[in-house]
């Protein structure tokens, strides 16, 4: 199975896609998505769509991965502009027929690091240990610790199935 964590961002939305059989996850391809500054709330989402629509497409993805969102009583404001990241994933999602998964950051940490309160400095140095490769940023080690997370969950419930 194909599968695209991605790293909800406005400013830099973070992406890895991987190839999932069991638990092996094997990244296929990372990359970021980076409107322009300058560009407004609309052109944004738009080039951030476009951008996960090309690659999803491009790569052969069957499912989607994205944190649950949170964010602190004290930025309201981040987390409705993340939220409509989020909501544009979610319909590419819908729109290219593909599975949307969600899981939360303590979640996925915890299926990569075994502990969920790490940062992304050490998920991206796990990541990279893990892989053997270096990772563009912590926004790409985070989208692959979201696949992880879907790797482990997905291996569950095809346990569960098969009792």
């Amino acid at each position: 199975m194909v599968v695209m964590g991605v790293d909800v961002g406005i400013r830099v939305c973070g992406f890895c896609i991987c190839r999932i059989r069991n638990v092996e996850v094997t990244v296929i391809k990372q990359g970021e998505v980076k409107p322009n500054p300058s560009q407004s709330l609309p052109e944004k989402l738009e080039f951030i769509f476009e951008g996960l629509k090309k690659e999803l497409i491009g790569n052969g993805v069957e499912a989607l991965v994205v944190e649950v969102l949170y964010s602190h009583h004290k930025h309201p404001t981040t987390l409705g502009v993340l939220a409509q990241v989020r909501g544009v994933v979610a319909l590419l999602s819908r729109q290219q027929r593909v599975g949307f998964f969600e899981y939360s950051p303590t979640r996925a940490r915890k299926s990569l690091l075994g502990m969920g309160s790490a940062n992304s400095t050490q998920v991206r140095k796990m990541a990279e240990n893990m892989t053997g490769k270096a990772f563009l940023s912590e926004h790409t080690a985070d989208a692959y610790s979201l696949a992880v997370a879907f790797s482990h969950a997905h291996k569950l419930s095809t346990l569960r199935i098969a009792r």
